[in-house]
């Protein structure tokens, strides 16, 4: 079975709801992660990539966020080296690689194993049948809402393979 990111009517009107309940929701995907206080490196990242706008755009979006803890796994330099000025494409398909068009909130995938299809092309396991995972990552926290899309928070960098042109 896959997942296909797609806009649902009934969750955007949720969501619509949600932020006129919550004022949380009415806050973009970035000040979300912002707020959190867990992400200094991912909004660094994000930074650097020139992808900000987007992700405090319309979207919507659903983005599998690796914490700072996360980021500090990767060896130094291999993180020293992928957030270099030269690495720009190399750094956005990493991130493009944690991000689906639409929402997708754990409802959706609650119990099943399914594959999920980021922004950067590569396929990725979503398996929430005993734990809630996606590839190698652990989802520790879900449902984050934003106006623009969803946060599932991640233990681990989600690392896409380098091989094609991003």
């Amino acid at each position: 079975m896959k997942l296909v990111s797609r806009f649902s009517a009934v969750v955007a009107f949720v969501l619509a709801l949600a932020s006129f309940a919550h004022p949380a929701a009415a806050r973009t995907l970035i000040e979300v992660a912002r707020d959190s206080g867990s992400f200094k490196q991912l909004l660094r990242a994000i930074d650097l990539a020139g992808l900000t706008p987007a992700l405090s755009g319309e979207g919507p979006y659903t983005i599998f966020a690796p914490t700072d803890e996360a980021f500090f796994k990767l060896p130094k330099a291999a993180l020293d080296d992928l957030l270099a000025p030269h690495n720009r494409e190399k750094l956005s398909k990493l991130l493009r690689h944690h991000v689906l068009a639409g929402i997708v909130i754990s409802r959706d995938f609650s119990g099943k194993r399914l594959e999920a299809i980021p922004l950067a092309g590569e396929a990725l396991l979503l398996d929430a049948r005993t734990q809630q995972k996606i590839g190698p990552a652990l989802i520790v926290r879900a449902d984050l809402v934003a106006a623009n899309g969803v946060i599932h928070v991640i233990d681990t960098v989600l690392i896409p393979s380098f091989d094609e042109k991003p």
